[in-house]
Formats: C-alpha cells, structure tokens, sequence
C-alpha cells in the first residue's frame, strides 16, 4: 500500500508539472477591447472638434438673406431656456434642442392653405479657393456668345447646392498666388455653366459685370463639374485672377408633421457651423418662394462632441514610488463630457523614461494588472545606481478614445519597479521545474532512507523460537 501511494504522489507531482508548462499561470492582461482603433497603439496626440470654414463677414452674404425677415416663424434653443437663435450663435453642450414653430398662415386674398410639414435644415460652408493668370490670346470687346472664354475655373458640385463664387482679378504683387493689385482699367466678367450646356449668355446661371470682384449666386441644377467662365474686357495681360466658392449644402434634415419641428442638434454627429433653416410644406407654389416658406438663421456654430479626459493615478503618484516585485496594479480615471459615450484605453509601460513603449492592455475599465515577468508583456526591473541604490526609470500612459478624439497622460513621476528575489526572478516554467523537481527528490530520498531502515533493523525473536 505504501508503495502505490508513492508511485501516485510522485506521478500526480509530474502531472502538475506538464500541465503548468502547457497552461502557464502567469495572469494575462485585461482583454482587448474589439473595437479600439489601431492608432492606440502610438503615442496620441488632443485633437480639435472639427470645423467647417464659414463665410467671412467681410465678404457679400447669400443672397437670400432676406428672408431673415421673415416674421411669421421662431427658431429658439429649447436647451436654452427656449433663447431665440440669432446669426452668429454658439450652440455649446452635449445636448442642445432646437427648435422652430410657424405661425397658421393667415394669406389675403387666399383660400385657407394649411401647413402639412415643417423641416428643420443643417446647411455647412464649404468653401475653395482657386487662382490663374490669363496670359492671352486676348479677343477685345464684349463676346456674351464668343466661345471660348480666356480663362476657365471648374468645381464639383451636388444638385440643389446653393453657391457664391467670387472673383477678383489684378496683377499678381509677387508672383501667382500672391496679393492681386487692382488697376483702374482692369475689367473681366464671369460666367457659370452647368455640366454639358454650351457656354453661352443665355445657358449662364449667374453673370456679373463691372465690379471687383464680381460675384455671382445660383442653385446647381445637377450633379457634376461646373465651369466658371472669365472673359477678358480690358486692363494689362497677364491678369491674375482667385476664385472663392462656398457651397451651401444640406447636410441634416429632419422633417415632422405639423407647424413645429423639434431636434437634438448632437444627431449631426460631428461639430461645425451651420445655416439652421425653417421650412414649411404646404404642397402649394408658395413652398417655391423662399422669401416665404423659409426661415434661415446664418453661421451657427454648434460644439456637441468634446474630448475626454484621462488621468493617471498610480503607480508614480509620488516621486519615490517602488512597485513590485510581482504584479502591479495600474490605476486612472477617466471622463468626458459626453456622458453616454464609452471611453477605450490602451496602457503603456517604459522602462527608458519615455523614450520607447510597450502596450500591455486595451481595456474599458480604469484599471489593469500587470506582470513584469510575462514573457509578451514584461519588461526588465529598474537597474541600480552603482551604490547600489534604485534608479526610477518606469513610466505608464494611458491613451483614451471616444470615437472621435483621443487624449492620453503620463505617470507624474517616474517610478522604480522592485526585483523579484533570486530565485523567484526564474522563468515561470523553469521554477516550477525546480519545485517539483525538489519535491520528487525528497520523496525519493525518504523512500529510500525508510528501505534501508527496514533492512538494517534487526529482527525480534518470536516466542517458539527456541522450542
């Protein structure tokens, strides 16, 4: 009996020690998160909300600006105590409502006409800019339908985009691209032609004349390539010329029953300045007339995405902090203005003050374990000084997305990571050889002082014996 429990403690010992090689106990990180960015992996940097370029007061507005005018509908910030939208506002929050209300039509003269719809319009600024010379051949005179003109400007454009081109025109101060001087015989006037129309006055959507620069509004018809035609009058050659084109076009509309629209302006999904329009639908020709079925309130900037905040606790709280030796706990917290995004990070060890990283976890909580002595993720232990004193040389970032925007921070202070004792600094699979190991010998070594006791006690007598 005592030689099967032997052979099953000896034997249930080698066990354990195959399957601690095959299934290694050292603790794994905390697991990836599936939809973290690659670009966590590298070093972050804040980024800015995204802007569209909005047109320059300076500058001639659209030109249905009137219908600022109109008086028989409200745009208000709901978010805002129900505030009016004025031009120019800023819409700041995680949430911000708007929300727009005609009054019933009261129309002299008309039968009773009921607004079925009202749709609330997000019209971002594009804006370009071109710029030529005009070297000749030069045709003198006025050729409103002389084909071709003597310099072309082109843009895409998407149908029911409303446009501004602007065009100035002079000799370049120092070169092309330069600031144009404007002579006092210079003249040039424009044309705009839809994609596949013969460029002339009649097919023209827009044409201006004697000003600089001239300027021309319409609404793009298709979708496709525009051409902007600039006819030569009088002045010196060459002429340089730049182009501004802003495209008014609809990016978000929300559309309800009734004379009320209401909506989250967060639903764009991006930050931005906007046109903010009311319109209503009354399945009449009265909806063609935008002087009276639109409300536009102009360059409304709205912020609704903000980027978050990550901060690290520990280790390196404090500028002597040792960790170690084993496991470390990894600390941070980390917030963001909008609340009902979820936060991803990624963690990142340095044993070189910064100079090179290694990712250890990606992670959406605030806190990961780390082993220094994993094969994949470990790093080396803080050297010492040649006193014999500990050099802190580990650093820790935490990197944070929402999505949108990424942020990171480091450890405070640099900190020092403990070594394990001699023994225990082995390799994990090395040490448990070693125990096991030990643990075999000894068996082996009782087992073989218990057979030699048995052999070389003497035997008693049994009573008989000398009978």
């Amino acid at each position: 009996m005592r030689m099967y429990f032997r052979f099953f403690a000896i034997a249930w010992l080698a066990f354990g020690l195959l399957a601690s090689l095959a299934y290694p106990t050292s603790p794994a990180p905390t697991a990836a998160a599936p939809s973290l960015p690659p670009i966590l992996q590298e070093p972050l940097q804040i980024s800015s909300p995204q802007n569209f370029d909005s047109l320059p007061l300076s500058r001639a507005p659209f030109p249905n600006s009137d219908i600022n005018s109109n008086s028989t509908a409200k745009l208000n910030v709901s978010s805002s105590n129900n505030a009016p939208l004025t031009d120019g506002s800023v819409l700041y929050g995680p949430h911000v409502i708007i929300n727009g209300t005609w009054n019933p039509l009261d129309i002299p003269g008309f039968p009773t006409i009921k607004i079925q719809q009202t749709c609330l319009d997000f019209i971002p600024t594009v804006h370009q800019e071109h710029y030529g010379t005009i070297t000749g051949p030069v045709l003198a005179g006025w050729h409103p339908d002389h084909n071709p003109r003597e310099g072309y400007d082109y843009v895409y454009l998407e149908e029911d985009d409303n446009v501004y081109v602007e065009v100035e025109f002079g000799t370049w101060s120092a070169g092309e691209g330069s600031t144009l001087i404007h002579g006092p015989s210079d003249d040039l006037d424009i044309f705009v032609w839809s994609p596949g129309v013969n460029h002339t006055y009649a097919n023209s959507l827009g044409y201006s004349h004697g000003g600089n620069p001239e300027t021309v509004s319409f609404r793009a018809p298709v979708t496709g390539t525009y051409t902007i035609g600039l006819d030569y009058y009088s002045g010196v050659v060459p002429m340089g010329w730049r182009s501004y084109i802003f495209v008014y076009r609809v990016f978000r509309s929300a559309l309800f029953d009734g004379r009320s629209a209401e909506y989250d302006t967060a639903d764009i999904g991006f930050n931005g300045v906007f046109d903010v329009r009311l319109r209503l639908i009354t399945g009449t020709t009265l909806d063609l007339d935008d002087s009276f079925s639109s409300r536009t309130i102009r360059n409304v900037e709205i912020i609704n995405f903000f980027p978050p905040n990550v901060t690290v606790l520990k280790p390196g709280a404090g500028p002597n902090d040792m960790v170690g030796p084993g496991l470390v706990t990894i600390n941070w917290t980390g917030s963001d203005l909008n609340t009902d995004e979820v936060l991803q990070y990624s963690v990142e060890i340095s044993n070189d003050l910064g100079k090179t990283w290694k990712v250890i976890a990606y992670t959406t909580r605030t806190s990961t374990i780390w082993d220094p002595d994993s094969a994949f993720y470990g790093l080396p232990p803080t050297p010492y000084e040649a006193d014999g004193t500990l050099i802190p040389n580990f650093l820790v970032r935490v990197n944070v997305t929402d999505g949108r925007f990424h942020n990171s921070d480091v450890s405070d202070n640099a900190w020092s990571l403990l070594p394990l004792p001699p023994l225990t600094r082995l390799p994990l699979e090395s040490f448990v050889i070693l125990v096991v190991g030990a643990v075999v010998f000894i068996l082996i070594a009782i087992d073989a002082v218990v057979f030699l006791y048995r052999r070389t006690r003497p035997r008693k007598k049994h009573q008989g014996d000398d009978s």
